[in-house]
């Protein structure tokens, strides 16, 4: 039974996160950050702008990463 627990978890994991872990860690971020500036008031739109510039710079960080190996 842990055999099958561990192998699943392990699937789940390389499937969500797989070679990249910014490209999962970094949009959970973002929608958090995202999530609290909504919280504190700022507007909607701003914070959307500011969400998917966020978005934009961890691709763009992540390309940069595979660009430079």
């Amino acid at each position: 039974m842990i055999r099958f627990v561990r192998a699943f978890l392990h699937f789940w994991a390389d499937f969500l996160i797989g070679d990249r872990p910014e490209l999962f860690i970094g949009p959970i971020l973002a929608l958090v950050i995202a999530g609290l500036l909504v919280g504190a008031g700022l507007p909607g739109a701003l914070v959307g702008s500011l969400l998917f510039g966020a978005i934009v710079l961890i691709g763009a960080f992540s390309v940069g990463l595979v660009a430079r190996r």
